[in-house]
């Protein structure tokens, strides 16, 4: 019988893992960085991790893991033994819950250096203007928005439902040149709001007589990036509360309101 290629790289690979797996349960260098680990000179090891990655390390602390010490470099989370001989980068799991500690400390950290927004010295100058209802105070929303983004367009359908609110949206084009170009011609447009609506209703806008001063959509760049606003759309309340990605009517009411009160 013709032996399987595949069969045997899956063997090996099966045999590789339960090696490794043992490995890692029983080798005696742990217990030995444990019984060492108020030994260790944290300046030295944080000098040579950031030798080993080849970056400043921006955040170090011990890990979850007993003789291992978590660092941050360039908003990645990596790891590194005691002895300062082993670094490890990949998805430390929770296995009881299911869950990736690094992938949690990574959302940790970036909200931990992210400004929080002060709505109030916003240039708004540089966003399109909608009024639903009645302008009442603290009953704001500001969003960053790219005109070809299918989650902003279901975020205007439920935009529409409420009432008496004032939205200011920074178009941004985090989805390349056509969104560029459409918010190009939005932003020549003699209705921006009217524009704009369209736009996330389908219709494509139409690109206007003349060119105007388009340096508010390069600011808007510039503030996104400010915010490590990373998707569209990202929607803020009056006191600076954030909401990624489009959510329900309730959950905006509920930001609405909370950024309304006193």
């Amino acid at each position: 019988m013709k032996s399987n290629p595949a069969f045997g790289r899956r063997s090996a690979l099966r045999s590789a893992l339960t090696a490794s797996m043992a490995t890692w349960f029983v080798d005696p260098a742990w217990a030995e960085a444990e019984a060492t680990e108020k030994a260790v000179d944290l300046d030295v090891l944080k000098a040579i991790a950031s030798n080993l990655v080849g970056a400043p390390v921006d955040a170090f602390a011990p890990a979850p893991m007993p003789g291992w010490y978590e660092l941050i470099v360039r908003g990645e989370v990596l790891y590194i033994d005691a002895s300062g001989r082993h670094l490890f980068q990949g998805h430390l799991v929770d296995v009881a819950a299911r869950t990736s500690l690094t992938a949690q400390r990574k959302s940790a950290y970036e909200r931990s250096i992210t400004p929080v927004m002060d709505v109030g010295k916003l240039n708004l100058g540089d966003a399109i203007k909608t009024v639903y209802g009645r302008e009442l105070p603290g009953r704001l929303l500001v969003t960053f928005e790219d005109p070809q983004c299918g989650f902003c367009k279901r975020l205007h359908q439920t935009l529409l439902t409420m009432e008496d609110l004032v939205v200011h949206t920074f178009p941004v084009s985090f989805l390349g040149p056509q969104s560029r170009s459409f918010n190009e011609a939005i932003w020549c447009s003699s209705d921006r709001a009217r524009a704009w609506r369209e736009v996330m209703e389908g219709i494509p806008p139409a690109q206007a007589a003349v060119a105007c001063d388009f340096s508010a959509l390069d600011r808007n760049a510039a503030l996104a990036d400010h915010y490590r606003i990373k998707g569209t759309p990202t929607v803020f309340n009056a006191k600076g509360g954030r909401i990624d990605g489009a959510s329900n009517a309730q959950v905006l009411s509920q930001a609405v309101s909370a950024g309304a009160q006193p």
